[in-house]
């Protein structure tokens, strides 16, 4: 299956050496110049999926960050791969917090970029007759796909990007277990444990919209104060 790359970047001479090299690697690439013109596309109803967005932090007109920001407002959760030229704590936090699955800071190399690229896209290969389905695990009614990067509840399938899917597993092999924010950011965002940001208990919701009969009361995915979060398993009905 072809991959659709949307790319936001505004710099022409970078911009046409990551379309070259993202097309050499066999995905279809569509450019956009500014922010604007991303937010048009993704709302046009007719108009072909994309299965990642690599999006420029600055842009004229608005920011990578405004775009992402209204991406995720609109509920679009497709992956976004930020590329940014400000490579502070504050600012990758930022654009982790507004939904940002990774980010590279500028200059980077690109075997690095098609290496990120490679992971985040991981989800939308098709799986081959022969793959093995070990690795599923169950959270209660919910059966999850790592190999798919899916849940399926009752035969409800439905997608996981490769952060919700790392923190769902990290959560499931220590399950019964409370694992702190600070290890969950270092093992799944790469972050200082002591990182200031809310970007794990936004994914934990985004979990519990997946996983949970009522993501409001939840019974799986739960909350330990001041600490971090809790996986436990229920007995399934008989």
């Amino acid at each position: 299956m072809e991959t659709r790359i949307l790319l936001v970047e505004d710099e022409e001479h970078l911009a046409r050496g990551l379309v070259f090299n993202l097309e050499a690697a066999g995905h279809a690439v569509e450019l956009f110049g500014q922010g604007e013109a991303l937010l048009e596309r993704v709302a046009l109803a007719d108009a072909p999926d994309a299965h990642l967005v690599v999006l420029d932090v600055m842009l004229p007109g608005i920011s990578g960050f405004e775009v992402l920001r209204e991406l995720r407002a609109s509920g679009n959760h497709v992956p976004v791969l930020l590329l940014t030229a400000r490579d502070t704590e504050r600012d990758i936090v930022h654009g982790l917090d507004l939904g940002a699955d990774d980010y590279l800071t500028k200059p980077f190399s690109l075997p690095v970029l098609l290496a990120r690229v490679r992971t985040l896209l991981r989800r939308h290969q098709p799986r081959s007759d022969g793959e093995s389905e070990a690795a599923t695990f169950r959270v209660g009614c919910v059966t999850v796909h790592p190999d798919r990067f899916e849940v399926d509840r009752d035969g409800d399938v439905r997608p996981l990007t490769a952060k919700e899917l790392g923190l769902l597993q990290l959560l499931y092999h220590r399950r019964g277990t409370a694992v702190s924010r600070g290890e969950i950011l270092q093992e799944v965002w790469g972050l200082h444990p002591e990182t200031r940001t809310r970007v794990v208990d936004t994914f934990v919701l985004r979990l519990r919209k997946l996983i949970e009969p009522d993501p409001g009361n939840p019974t799986f995915l739960l909350s330990v104060r001041s600490f971090g979060y809790r996986l436990i398993e229920l007995p399934q009905p008989a």
